[in-house]
């Protein structure tokens, strides 16, 4: 299909020679006009592929204030016609990002090798943008917090996630700022130092942990992976960020409660149901003389030998089936060394109720 151009040139005697350069190059003139109001009109109705646009027409509007309104209002490639080469002009032209700009006289082959070239750096352009807004759409609507930052670690984007995560509804309050100061500084060496790296070597940031604070000044505990990205036309770095604080402050809660298990002066130890250990405190590595690395996934039979010594089933299941729990006293000899044990189990359930394993409290009466 010819690609349809419209010819903006007040001086009839060029608009002529156009006329017939392009019939020669095999384009589609749509028209001639002499003036900017015209030429919006026509944008409207025709719909052209390109324009070529005389930079000083007669009336209200210039050639380039002309082409500032139909790239907000139909987005059509402009390439600029003038026999001005002063630096003033020159600069207007660049800043409206114009698609091509010629000096008078025109040579007809010159002529269609600017054409093309503005069409298909439009297409480009208009791919790019479709891509971009793909994008945005996806993060836009991603489950997880999103926030884009440029090379200097401004930020350049934030998802409706990640707004909520700096706990505000506007963008205007983190666009522009500099993200290290929302990162505690406790963090923001460490951080300062990834986002460094990951510029300078143009790759992403792995799993980082660190404490965010929200505008307001809160302190949150984020996870954050980064991937670099390109987005508006540069290099950006693309965070996905994840609220561990509830997570991070229950892990410590945890890692208490192992050390108050280790701190013990009796032995626990935890099977599932198989009779398989899955935990092994330090009392325990005191009375058994054994490790805990040494423990975890054994049977039960293959650690606690004594008299009268069964199955994990007939020793424990079943008693605590029974009772609900149950206890025993049996007699260890470890190193030539007798030792007077008590075991009391009971079940370990989870928040279902349902029983996931036993938990095996143990007493040492140690005699020679």
């Amino acid at each position: 299909m010819k690609k349809k151009i419209l010819i903006v040139e007040d001086d009839s005697l060029i608009s002529t020679i156009f006329r017939m350069f392009l019939k020669e190059l095999g384009y589609d003139l749509i028209g001639i006009v002499e003036d900017g109001k015209e030429a919006i009109r026509l944008c409207e109705t025709m719909k052209p592929d390109i324009i070529l646009m005389d930079v000083h027409l007669g009336g209200g509007l210039d050639g380039i204030q002309t082409t500032e309104l139909i790239k907000t209002k139909f987005d059509i490639p402009v390439i600029f016609l003038s026999s001005d080469t002063e630096e003033s002009t020159i600069q207007r032209v660049i800043n409206i990002h114009s698609y091509g700009y010629l000096v008078k006289p025109i040579d007809k082959r010159e002529l269609g090798i600017s054409i093309e070239l503005a069409f298909y750096k439009h297409q480009f352009d208009l791919d790019q943008k479709m891509r971009e807004q793909r994008f945005r759409n996806f993060i836009t609507d991603s489950p997880e917090a999103i926030i884009v930052i440029n090379e200097n670690g401004l930020i350049e984007y934030v998802n409706c996630l990640g707004l909520k995560l700096f706990k505000t509804a506007y963008i205007e309050d983190l666009m522009g700022l500099p993200l290290l100061s929302f990162v505690d500084d406790d963090y923001s060496a460490v951080f300062k130092e990834r986002l460094e790296n990951s510029s300078a070597m143009e790759k992403g940031i792995s799993y980082t942990h660190l404490k965010l604070k929200t505008i307001h000044g809160e302190l949150i505990d984020v996870g954050l992976t980064g991937a670099q990205i390109e987005f508006n036309g540069k290099k950006n770095l693309q965070l996905i960020v994840r609220d561990i604080t509830r997570e991070f402050a229950y892990r410590q809660l945890l890692a208490e409660k192992a050390n108050i298990i280790n701190n013990f002066v009796d032995g626990v130890v935890t099977f599932d149901l198989e009779g398989k250990v899955k935990s092994w405190n330090r009392a325990c590595e005191r009375i058994f003389g054994i490790s805990e690395d040494s423990t975890i996934g054994k049977l039960y039979c293959s650690l606690f030998l004594y008299e009268g010594q069964k199955s994990f089933a007939e020793d424990i299941l079943i008693p605590l089936g029974e009772n609900g729990k149950h206890e025993v006293n049996f007699t260890l000899e470890i190193n030539d060394k007798k030792q007077n044990v008590k075991m009391i189990a009971s079940l370990l359930r989870n928040e279902k109720g349902e029983e996931t394993g036993v938990v095996c409290y143990i007493r040492d009466h140690s005699c020679s």
